[in-house]
C-alpha cells in the first residue's frame, strides 16, 4: 500500500514556467490549465497498451492474465503498479511495475539534472527541492518483517512509495517493458532468484562499495542488503532491453491529505476537505481523462472490499489508475483499474456487480468519501 507523504510536497502542483508560444511542446498538456468538471459526465475511455503480463511458468488460468490488470500479488507497492499504468498509457507500451519500484528506491536522482530535455529541466527548476522530496519519500518506505527477522532492506521487502517521485525518477535510464521484467503476481517470477541472493551470498564487508545502490538513502541500505540489491539491479539491467522515453514524464499532483490515514483523521476532527477541494480533485480527474491521460488516485481499498475485523490496517491506503468515465443511474461513475489481483467475487456487495475483471466502476459519491489525491502526467 501507499505510505504517508510529506504534506508540503504532497500539496504542490507540478507547474512549469510560462514559455513563448514558439517554444510550446505540443506533446505536453499546458502547465497551468483551468480545471472544470465535465457537468454532463460525457463517456470517455482511455486506451492502455496491449497487455503482455503472464504468470510464472505460463500456467493456464481463468481469467487469463492478459484480460486483467497486472497484479501486485503479495507485494505492498501498489504505488508502483498504478504509476506503471499511468506511464504505460503515456509512452504507449506496458512498462514493468518492478522496474518503476526499482528506480524509485535506487535510481540516482542527481542524474535527472543531466537529461537534455528542456521541458524536464524546466520542471526541475520549478521544483528546487525535488532532491530532498525524493529522499524524504524514500526514507518513508517501510521494511517488511515477513521472513525477514533482521529487517534487512532487501528490494522485495520494501513497502510503500509515492507516485510523483516514481514518475519523475522514471525519466532516468529509459523504459523497461513488462514482458522483459515480469511483475504479474508481484515478485513471483523471481522467487528462486531472490532466495539465491538472500541465502546464497555471504555477508559483505561494510567497507565494500556498491555504487549501484549508493545514491539511495541510509534507511534502504545495509551491508547484506547492499549486496542483494546491487545483484538485483544487475539482474534488471540484464533482462531489460531499454529504450528512450518518447516524452518526458512530468507529474502534476494535488492532495488534500498526505495519506488515507491523515484524511480519516481530518474528517474525524471535522477538518475534512471542503466542497471546493473535492471538486478540484474530481475536475483534475475529468481534465486528465478528457485530454487522453490516465490519472492515478489515492483512496481507500475498503471502497472495493469490506475490511476484515481482524485486519489491523484501518485505512487501507491504496492507489489506482482511472481509465474511464460515464453517467449511469443518474450519477457519474469512474472506472478504476485495481492492481491487487482480487477477483470481482470478493468485492463488497454492490461493488462486485460493477466489477469487470479487476476494473471497477466506482460511483462519484463513493470516491468522494475517501479520495485524497490526484496525479496525472502532462
Amino acid at each position: 500500500m501507499r505510505l504517508q507523504i510529506r504534506a508540503g510536497f504532497a500539496a504542490a502542483l507540478s507547474l512549469l514556467g510560462a514559455c513563448p508560444a514558439s517554444a510550446v511542446d505540443t506533446r505536453l498538456l499546458p502547465a497551468r490549465p483551468a480545471y472544470a468538471r465535465d457537468a454532463a459526465c460525457r463517456p470517455v475511455r482511455i486506451a492502455l497498451p496491449p497487455s503482455t503480463h503472464r504468470l510464472p511458468g505460463g500456467a493456464l488460468v481463468s481469467p487469463r492474465p492478459a484480460d486483467i490488470p497486472v497484479g501486485q500479488g503479495d507485494s505492498a507497492i501498489c504505488y508502483a503498479y498504478a504509476t506503471a499504468d499511468m506511464i504505460s498509457q503515456r509512452v504507449g507500451v506496458a512498462v514493468s511495475p518492478l522496474d518503476v519500484a526499482t528506480k524509485f528506491y535506487f535510481a540516482d536522482p542527481e542524474r535527472l539534472s543531466a537529461i537534455p530535455d528542456k521541458a524536464l529541466q524546466a520542471h526541475l527548476k520549478s521544483h528546487p527541492n525535488y532532491l530532498a522530496d525524493i529522499a524524504w519519500a524514500r526514507n518513508a518506505a517501510e521494511v517488511s518483517k515477513d521472513r525477514n527477522p533482521g529487517l534487512e532492506p532487501y528490494f522485495d521487502k520494501l513497502e510503500g512509495g509515492e507516485e510523483d517521485s516514481s514518475a519523475l525518477l522514471y525519466n532516468i535510464g529509459g523504459l523497461c517493458e513488462e514482458r522483459d521484467l515480469p511483475s504479474h503476481e508481484g515478485y513471483s517470477h523471481f522467487t528462486k532468484r531472490f532466495a539465491a541472493l538472500r541465502y546464497g551470498a555471504p555477508l559483505r564487508s561494510p567497507r565494500q562499495c556498491f555504487r549501484d545502490v549508493g545514491a539511495s538513502v541510509a534507511g534502504l541500505r545495509s551491508p547484506r542488503a547492499d549486496a542483494f540489491n546491487a545483484a538485483w539491479l544487475r539482474n534488471v539491467d540484464t533482462l531489460c532491453r531499454r529504450r528512450p522515453l518518447p516524452v518526458p514524464l512530468l507529474p502534476v499532483s494535488y492532495r488534500v491529505a498526505s495519506s488515507q490515514l491523515e484524511f480519516m483523521d481530518k474528517v474525524a476532527a471535522g477538518r475534512g476537505p471542503g466542497r471546493a477541494e473535492v471538486a478540484r480533485m474530481l475536475a483534475m480527474v475529468d481534465y486528465a481523462l478528457d485530454h487522453a491521460r490516465a490519472p492515478t488516485i489515492g483512496y481507500s481499498w475498503y471502497e472495493l472490499q469490506e475490511r476484515d475485523p481482524k485486519d489491523p490496517d484501518i485505512a487501507a491506503d491504496h492507489s489506482s489508475t482511472v481509465i474511464a468515465r460515464r453517467r449511469e443511474g443518474g450519477e457519474c461513475r469512474y472506472l478504476v483499474q485495481d492492481n491487487t489481483g482480487e477477483y470481482c467475487a470478493r468485492m463488497r456487495p454492490g461493488v462486485r456487480e460493477r466489477c469487470e475483471d479487476g476494473r471497477v466502476w466506482l460511483l462519484e459519491s463513493e470516491l468522494r468519501r475517501t479520495l485524497y489525491s490526484v496525479i496525472y502526467l502532462r
